[in-house]
C-alpha cells in the first residue's frame, strides 16, 4: 500500500491546529507570525501562509489586517449523556443454497452478452454527446416508442409513447403514482402479495387495506366493502399464488373503478410476456374503456433483475398532474442503458430473446410436469404462464419443519404462507412457490427430484 504524501504546509497546519484544539492557544489569542514559523519549520513564508489560509477556511483562525492571525471562537464538544447502541452486526451474510427456488433470478446462460456488448460500443461511438447530457424527463423518447410497440404486440394495448414514464423499478414508480394520486387516498393491495409492495405502502404511512386473492383473483366483493380509492393488482399471474384473474372478475373490477371518478386501478404486469399455452391473456388496460387503469411493467424478468428498467403508462388525465411534480420526479435510468435497450428493441433482438427464453422456460416447466407424474398426491398449479408455479400437497408435518428440512438438504424454497398478512392457509395443504427460471436444466432436474423425495417421505 502506498503511503500518503504529506506536504510541508500540512505539517505547519497540523502543528497549529493541535495548539488550538489542546487549548495551548486560547480564544482571540494572537498566533505566531509567519516569519517565526518559517524559521521554526525551515520553510518559506509562502508555505506558512498556505497553512494559515487552510485554518481560516476551516474556521480555526481569523486574520486582522496589519495585526496578524488570531484564534477564532472556541466551542467545546461534550459527550452525550445517553448511550448510543450500535446496530451494526459484524459478519452478516446471506445464506446460499445449491438449489435455490426463489423467483428473483433468470437463466443467465442464455443472455445475449455479445449482442449487448456490440450495442454498447455503438452507443459509445454514436450517441456519446446525447448520452452525457440530460434528456427528456420522462425517459428517452425513442425507447418509449419501442416500448409502446412492444405493449401493442404482446398485450394488445394501443397507447401514445408520451404516456410512458421510464423508471428504475416498480417500487420507484409506485412512489411516483402515490405522489400523483394522493397520500390521503385509501389504497388496497392483494393478500398474499409481493413483500416489497406491502412494505412500501406501510413505510409511507398511508391507509392501506389487504384484500384476499381466491381462485379467480382479487375478491371484488370484499374490495367494495373496503372503502378503497386505488387498488394495486397483478391480474395476469398473481404473485405469489400464480392465479390468473378470470374475465368475469376483471370486468367486475372495471365496474368497480367506473363507479367513481377518483378511483384507479394500478395493473402490475411483471412477467406477462411468458405464456406457454395459447395467446397471452388480455390485460386490464386493454379492456379499459375509460382510461382508469394505470399499467406497469418491468424488464427484470424478460432481461435480468439487475437491469433496473421499468415503466408506467399514465392515463392522459393524469399527465398534467405528473408534469406538476416533474421538477423532482425525473427518469432515473442512465442514458447509456436507455440507448442500448432502445437499439436492442429496435433491431429485433429483444423479441428474438423473448422467443428463445420462452422455449427454454417451457422446457423447464415440461420437465417438472414429467417428473411429478409418479407423485399422485402432489399437484403443480398455475404453471401456464410466468416464471414460477405452485407445488401443492398435504403432509403430516408442520410447514416450518418441512422448510427447515429442505434447507438441511441445501434447498431453499418459500411457501405462500410467508407472503400472507391476514388470510391463512386452509386445512393442512402446503403451497410452495417454485421459481425455476434461475436454475439450469441440470440443477432443476436434480434439485426438484430431491424436493419431491423429501415431500414424499412425509405423506
Amino acid at each position: 500500500m502506498k503511503s500518503k504524501i504529506v506536504y510541508l504546509y500540512e505539517e505547519v497546519y497540523d502543528h497549529l491546529k493541535n495548539l488550538i484544539e489542546k487549548d495551548v492557544l486560547n480564544e482571540n489569542e494572537k498566533m505566531p507570525s509567519k516569519r517565526r514559523l518559517a524559521e521554526t519549520f525551515n520553510v518559506s513564508p509562502l508555505t506558512v501562509e498556505r497553512a494559515y489560509a487552510q485554518l481560516i477556511d476551516e474556521g480555526y483562525v481569523y486574520s486582522v489586517e496589519k495585526k496578524g492571525y488570531f484564534v477564532s471562537k472556541k466551542v467545546t464538544l461534550f459527550k452525550p449523556s445517553f448511550h448510543v447502541k450500535e446496530s451494526f452486526v459484524e459478519g452478516i451474510k446471506d445464506n446460499t443454497f445449491l438449489y435455490d427456488f426463489t423467483t428473483g433470478k433468470v437463466d443467465t446462460e442464455y443472455f445475449p452478452h455479445q449482442t449487448w456488448s456490440k450495442l454498447a460500443r455503438e452507443v459509445l461511438s454514436e450517441q456519446h454527446p446525447q448520452m452525457l447530457n440530460d434528456i427528456d424527463w420522462m425517459g428517452l423518447l425513442e425507447l418509449r416508442e419501442e416500448i409502446a410497440k412492444h405493449i401493442e404486440i404482446y398485450r394488445g394495448i394501443d397507447i401514445d409513447p408520451k404516456q410512458i414514464f421510464i423508471g428504475s423499478s416498480t417500487t420507484q414508480l409506485l412512489n411516483l403514482l402515490i405522489e400523483i394520486l394522493g397520500r390521503d387516498k385509501t389504497y388496497t393491495i392483494e393478500d398474499p402479495t409481493y413483500p416489497k409492495i406491502y412494505h412500501l405502502f406501510k413505510s409511507l404511512d398511508i391507509k392501506t387495506n389487504l384484500v384476499e386473492v381466491d381462485a379467480f383473483g382479487l375478491n371484488v366483493k370484499k374490495l367494495h366493502e373496503s372503502q378503497t380509492d386505488i387498488v394495486h393488482v397483478v391480474p395476469s399471474h398473481q404473485y405469489p399464488t400464480g392465479v390468473m384473474m378470470s374475465i368475469q372478475r376483471r370486468k367486475e373490477l372495471l365496474n368497480w373503478v367506473y363507479q367513481s371518478k377518483d378511483r384507479y386501478i394500478i395493473e402490475d404486469d411483471y412477467d406477462s410476456e411468458f405464456k406457454y399455452q395459447g395467446k397471452p391473456t388480455e390485460a386490464l388496460r386493454g379492456l379499459d374503456q375509460s382510461d382508469k387503469v394505470i399499467y406497469m411493467n418491468t424488464f427484470s424478468k424478460s432481461l435480468a433483475p439487475s437491469f433496473r428498467v421499468a415503466y408506467v403508462v399514465l392515463p392522459k388525465n393524469l399527465l398534467n398532474s405528473f408534469k406538476n411534480i416533474s421538477n423532482y420526479h425525473r427518469c432515473t435510468v442512465p442514458n447509456f442503458e436507455q440507448y442500448i435497450l432502445y437499439k436492442f428493441m429496435n433491431k429485433g433482438y429483444f423479441s428474438r430473446h423473448l422467443h428463445r427464453m420462452m422455449k427454454i422456460y417451457k422446457q423447464k416447466v415440461d420437465l417438472c410436469l414429467q417428473m411429478i407424474k409418479p407423485y399422485q398426491h402432489i399437484e403443480i398449479k398455475h404453471y401456464e404462464s410466468g416464471l414460477h408455479f405452485i407445488l401443492s400437497f398435504k403432509v403430516n408435518v408442520k410447514e416450518d419443519d418441512l422448510l427447515r428440512n429442505f434447507k438441511n438438504h441445501d434447498i431453499y424454497v418459500q411457501s405462500t404462507t410467508s407472503f400472507k398478512k391476514h388470510t391463512k392457509q386452509e386445512d393442512s395443504f402446503i403451497d410452495l412457490v417454485i421459481g425455476y427460471s434461475g436454475l439450469s436444466i441440470e440443477k432443476l432436474k436434480t434439485g426438484f427430484q430431491k424436493l419431491l423425495d423429501i415431500i414424499n417421505d412425509y405423506v
